[in-house]
């Protein structure tokens, strides 16, 4: 971590500012250390670069997705240059030009694919927060960036004081125990006129999956073995990679046949996706032990709880939804 993030970071328990100790640094990072509470009701390591901000006692079920999505980003940590792509059309309407200058969250970092990004599009800052040991993979690919810190924390008890301008998390919500009182978590971290972007699953236009797939992920893929599991999504990865590459591509441009294609929208998009990513998206689907497809009024329903302005829901691919809107 840099001495700047201490701006950033508070106590969890009495929200008092911390003290650094201990501290031994490799240039500019503070590599390992404690973070004392300035009234001495916590403490935090700072492992390997990173301050592991957890609260004192975790849920099981919050830690067994920590441990799946742990494992899962840092086998799956390859980077494409089609991720700016991807995620600026993920936080439509917010723009590339819209960082600059900005404080910004990502809510549930994984690998540190768009918080790379956030700092390059020009933020002044970047935080981001993951409760798995995927944060071990962020700190590697964005420790040359000036303007990024990485945390490990837990999106229902984020230990941040509520200064930012944009706060963002895509596809994490939907992975939690409980998607709306994490939104509202991230939420209460935006400073006034602030903007939260969010992309979930949709239940509109994943019918199939919640009938067919999903029982298995629940009754049996999301019980098997880390191991087993990534064999089964490599075997699906290459039978996405044959039908997205070689059926729906060429057929999607036959004007007459391609309204015949099932699941159409979101199989074009991933058309061109290499087959180590694919398997990576088969085993998001299969593994985790919480996935929750949520419908508009319900995400419409968060937007409005949290009494957010001028918000937006727009369906993504006929498959998910994202959403922006302003405190």
């Amino acid at each position: 971590m840099r001495k700047k993030l201490l701006e950033y970071i508070k106590c969890l328990n009495c929200r008092g500012n911390f003290l650094l100790k201990e501290e031994k640094y490799d240039g500019e990072h503070i590599v390992t250390g404690v973070l004392e509470c300035e009234h001495g009701d916590y403490q935090a390591p700072i492992v390997g670069g990173i301050p592991r901000l957890l609260p004192q006692k975790m849920g099981v079920d919050n830690q067994d997705i920590a441990n799946l999505f742990g494992y899962e980003w840092k086998f799956f940590s390859k980077f494409y240059d089609w991720y700016r792509e991807q995620f600026l059309d993920w936080i439509k309407p917010v723009t590339e030009d819209f960082f600059k200058g900005k404080i910004v969250l990502d809510g549930g970092c994984g690998k540190g694919r768009h918080v790379r990004l956030a700092a390059e599009f020009g933020a002044k800052e970047v935080i981001g927060a993951d409760i798995s040991g995927a944060v071990e993979v962020a700190y590697e690919v964005t420790k040359n960036l000036p303007n990024v810190h990485i945390i490990q924390a837990d999106l229902f008890s984020l230990p941040l004081k509520p200064v930012f301008d944009y706060v963002y998390s895509i596809g994490v919500l939907d992975h939690t125990t409980d998607p709306y009182r994490a939104f509202s978590s991230i939420t209460s971290l935006l400073k006034p006129g602030g903007t939260i972007s969010v992309w979930v699953y949709s239940k509109e236009g994943n019918e199939w999956i919640t009938k067919f797939v999903d029982p298995v992920r629940i009754k049996i893929t999301s019980r098997l073995p880390w191991s087993v599991l990534k064999f089964i999504s490599f075997f699906l990865g290459i039978i996405l990679f044959v039908l997205t590459r070689f059926v729906y591509k060429p057929i999607n441009c036959i004007p007459k046949l391609r309204n015949l294609l099932f699941y159409r929208d979101y199989m074009v998009s991933i058309a061109d996706w290499s087959l180590y990513e694919l398997a990576g998206t088969v085993f998001d689907h299969l593994g985790p032990p919480s996935v929750f497809y949520l419908t508009k009024d319900e995400v419409t329903a968060w937007f409005s709880k949290e009494q957010l302005k001028n918000f937006q829901i727009t369906f993504r691919n006929k498959n998910s939804w994202r959403g922006s809107g302003v405190k």
